[in-house]
């Protein structure tokens, strides 16, 4: 696996349907090797961190591959890295559903650890001028996810990416996306969820409740 590229943004404001607000979700990639710390990457700045950025959404990562599906579905050759927000474009396998809570993976003089799912917010509607964009790429399933930083580093566009830690009866990317959108009362898998060793709190306690949730309806 490779790091096509690493792609950075500071808060600016915005203006889109008659609302102000602050986004980062502009990205320009780097060319230089940047420093990777536990919170951000040098040169990155989270705006909302309810949302984003802290110690479980550092850093966003989107497979490099469904750059040329996104090139069809906008009819366009110029899609630069970055922009769908996201700060790593890697290629070769990271996939969602391959991708299982807990796995960790060797870029640089960094360790990484997928955490769990990016999801897209109206920012991303704005930017791409469509309020119906957010259901098209919650639709296309093609929605990245987040690293955590499980030691600090340097890290370059180019370098290797290892796998270096599977993760055993962890539960992928994808089904956490499954759970949140498509299919909240499957029980087995709500199981699972919560039993995962290395998933967030706070996705802890939305699974569990959702279990308790379903008890009461029957």
């Amino acid at each position: 696996m490779k790091l096509d590229a690493i792609s950075v943004g500071k808060p600016k404001e915005m203006e889109w349907e008659g609302r102000k607000f602050i986004t980062s979700i502009y990205k320009t990639p780097v060319s230089a090797p940047v420093q990777v710390s536990h919170n951000n990457i040098e040169g990155d700045q989270q705006s909302d961190l309810k949302l984003h950025g802290g110690l479980t959404r550092p850093v966003s990562v989107y497979p490099s591959e469904y750059y040329e599906f996104w090139k069809k579905e906008l009819d366009t050759n110029d899609l630069p890295w970055g922009y769908f927000g996201e700060n790593l474009n890697i290629s070769g396998g990271v996939f969602e559903q391959d991708i299982q809570v807990g796995d960790r993976f060797a870029i640089g003089t960094v360790e990484f650890e997928a955490l769990q799912p990016r999801f897209p917010c109206y920012k991303l509607a704005m930017k791409m001028g469509d309020s119906k964009w957010i259901k098209l790429f919650l639709d296309s399933g093609k929605t990245g996810f987040y690293f955590g930083v499980v030691k600090e580093g340097i890290i370059a566009p180019g370098d290797e990416v290892n796998l270096i830690h599977k993760e055993k009866n962890s539960i992928s990317i994808q089904d956490i996306t499954k759970l949140f959108f498509i299919d909240k009362s499957n029980k087995p898998l709500l199981e699972r969820a919560i039993n995962t060793r290395r998933l967030t709190p706070s996705w802890k306690e939305y699974f569990q409740k959702a279990i308790a949730s379903n008890r009461s309806k029957n």
